[in-house]
């Protein structure tokens, strides 16, 4: 007769199959992790509340007008752009070619986009793009912005006509120079990016780091050790729950962004969610670094704020590094968070493929695979004092 409880181990307080399946320990033990993550308030404040309240307070701050678009061209392909360019953010007028050139020249509208009539019997269709040469540092996003629409054109036309081909022109300003800044109506889609590179990170080092300091304080980490629970299921399951946490993280904020400012995701979701998931395991594997080297859970709270907290303000979330001092630059480049949010603002904002961020991936496939070797020395089972 079986005793109540035989076959069954208990880690911390959780009840995880004996000599069960693989499948079925990893499930309980990730099971356990998901619902210790649930009832830990102080991760879902760092986590969800503050990178939400960045992106409504800052977005509220500095979001500004919509961007003014002038459209000119066939009533039918205007009404493409019109559905291109979502109205949460974009304010867009009918005007005639000239009009519209006339419009981004006197800076009432921030860039123009005019698709002419018919196109060349064989030959693509040139779609001018038309921007203000004084609005450096949001033509970009301009330029950005036009081409997504260009491709939705594309849409449209394809199989009854040419391609649309976008054709980028800058107009000098009349009268007095204006001057574009960040902190505009594209602020939004600037900063949303980085505060979710910024949550993601705090996922791995408070989510992975601080919660194996508290499982290896409280003993479970020994009696996983001495239990026929193999090492790399556990550690698969700890992997796991943050990818479920950051896949909640990134609907939840993103969501929220898309809802009250209009912000995308870019036209190549699973290109961001390779970016998303190789960041997450970035950032886990500097989580097992703060669980190798803290003390305790205090400790691991501040030795992962002292590698978050710089990055949050020299690595680009709330404006550009170019802005900044050449001495900052350089101190960026040894920032993971920085490629991290660069990769993400690429596909989300600026719409580039895949392609355009592989240094980014690299650097970050880089930094974790360093991490993973620094954890695979510092880490410990045991409490401090007890052995390793």
């Amino acid at each position: 007769m079986t005793e109540p409880g035989a076959g069954r181990l208990g880690l911390g307080g959780w009840a995880v199959p004996r000599g069960g399946g693989a499948v079925d320990v990893f499930r309980s033990l990730l099971r356990m992790n998901l619902v210790i993550m649930a009832r830990n308030r102080q991760l879902l404040v760092f986590n969800f509340l503050v990178p939400l309240m960045m992106i409504l307070i800052f977005g509220g701050l500095f979001q500004g007008r919509p961007t003014q678009v002038a459209v000119a061209g066939p009533p039918a392909l205007v009404q493409v752009l019109h559905r291109a360019l979502p109205r949460h953010s974009y304010h867009l007028t009918v005007l005639s070619a000239a009009g519209a050139r006339r419009a981004v020249a006197g800076g009432r509208d921030d860039f123009a986009v005019v698709i002419p009539g018919a196109a060349t019997a064989g030959a693509s269709r040139r779609v001018s793009v038309v921007l203000n040469a004084a609005n450096v540092s949001n033509n970009g996003a301009f330029t950005a912005a036009a081409e997504a629409a260009v491709a939705a054109v594309n849409q449209a036309l394809l199989r009854t006509a040419p391609a649309a081909v976008p054709v980028v022109s800058t107009v000098q300003p009349r009268g007095s120079t204006r001057t574009g800044s960040q902190a505009s109506s594209n602020y939004i889609q600037y900063l949303t990016p980085g505060v979710v590179a910024y949550a993601v990170l705090v996922a791995g080092l408070l989510g992975a780091g601080a919660r194996m300091v508290a499982d290896r304080q409280r003993g479970t980490l020994r009696r996983l050790r001495a239990a026929p629970v193999p090492t790399w299921l556990f550690l698969l399951a700890q992997i796991a729950s943050q990818l479920v946490l950051v896949a909640v993280q990134v609907v939840v904020l993103l969501g929220a962004a898309h809802l009250v400012y209009g912000v995308g995701i870019g036209s190549d979701p699973l290109g961001l969610a390779l970016v998303l998931f190789l960041g997450s395991l970035c950032f886990v594997a500097f989580g097992f670094v703060v669980a190798g080297i803290a003390h305790d859970d205090r400790a691991a709270i501040t030795i992962g704020n002292l590698f978050s907290l710089p990055q949050l303000f020299m690595a680009g979330i709330f404006f550009p590094i170019s802005a900044s001092p050449l001495w900052l630059q350089r101190l960026a480049l040894f920032m993971p968070l920085r490629y991290f949010s660069d990769g993400l603002r690429s596909l989300m904002s600026e719409g580039r493929p895949l392609g355009a961020v592989t240094i980014d991936l690299a650097v970050l496939a880089g930094c974790g695979l360093l991490a993973l070797v620094v954890a695979t020395r510092t880490f410990r089972f045991d409490p401090v004092g007890t052995g390793r």
